[in-house]
């Protein structure tokens, strides 16, 4: 017998970063059938009032991590216990996943499809 899994659709909201990239990314996610860009912002200081907005599952960094992202990131999970960070190096091709129970997670050479799959996986069930 064969499961079937109701996935919800999960809300994200891109922040920071080049425009461009946004807006490919913000096109790209808008083509699959469980994520919503519910909102983008060209800089981190509208991030507080957008999460508590939109109350997205996943806030996506179009920036590397950094010493100076991880001092404020912290703050922000404390705050925003439920939302799950991404921060997407493009030119280093590279990942890193954060949140509130102190998940961490990276990833190298991803395809889109591969990105994609990591956001619409339940990872609060996995």
């Amino acid at each position: 017998m064969k499961r079937v899994f109701m996935l919800s659709t999960k809300r994200v909201l891109l922040a920071d970063g080049s425009r461009l990239i946004r807006e490919m990314l913000h096109h790209a996610l808008d083509r699959t059938d469980h994520l919503k860009v519910v909102e983008e912002i060209s800089d981190s200081g509208g991030l507080p009032l957008a999460i508590k907005q939109f109350e997205p599952e996943w806030v996506i960094f179009l920036l590397p991590y950094t010493n100076q992202a991880h001092n404020w990131l912290q703050a922000y999970m404390e705050n925003y216990p439920t939302v799950r960070f991404i921060f997407l190096s493009p030119g280093q091709n590279h990942i890193k996943m954060k949140w509130q129970t102190f998940y961490e997670e990276e990833h190298s050479d991803l395809s889109l499809r591969e990105f994609i799959d990591i956001l619409e996986k339940d990872l609060q069930h996995t």
